[in-house]
């Protein structure tokens, strides 16, 4: 009785963000592009400008697979939210700009815009892992991105 009561009053917290307003964080994603069924690489810069926002751009470059390869550069912003000490879920949206490079036709530039969601897990203060899933839409080019990261905490 005593332990359903402390989860009930537990859920009816107010959730509020892990990371503090100023944290910024340098990191690494890889992971699986959709658009070629190839792998990709990036390196990340997050900036929490205030509870529940966070600044994210990004650069990286999708590995060549079915005759395909990109380079890409976004920038989002992602809303954490902490779910329990250490652990972050968070949404996000931005715009991003990729240039896929074809093997046999002209290669092809397209501006669009990111949605997706992730989470973060605290490992220390700092050190964080993130797993995030995003789809960017533009003509053509359309794919999701979804990846693995670690990133250190200044």
């Amino acid at each position: 009785m005593i332990l359903g009561a402390t989860l009930l009053a537990g859920a009816l917290t107010p959730i509020k963000a892990y990371s503090q307003t100023g944290e910024k964080s340098l990191g690494v994603m890889g992971g699986y592009a959709t658009y070629n069924d190839g792998g990709f690489a990036n390196v990340n810069f997050q900036y929490t400008v205030a509870n529940h926002v966070r600044i994210a751009p990004s650069v990286g470059y999708v590995f060549r697979n079915d005759h395909k390869s990109a380079f890409t550069l976004s920038a989002d912003v992602q809303f954490p939210f902490r779910i329990v000490k250490a652990f972050n879920v968070y949404p996000l949206v931005g715009v991003t700009f990729n240039n896929w490079n074809y093997t046999h036709r002209d290669d092809r530039s397209r501006v669009g815009a990111d949605f997706g969601a992730g989470f973060d897990l605290y490992l220390t203060s700092y050190l964080k892992m993130s797993i995030e899933g995003k789809y960017s839409l533009m003509n053509d080019t359309s794919g999701g991105f979804i990846g693995f990261g670690m990133a250190y905490i200044f």
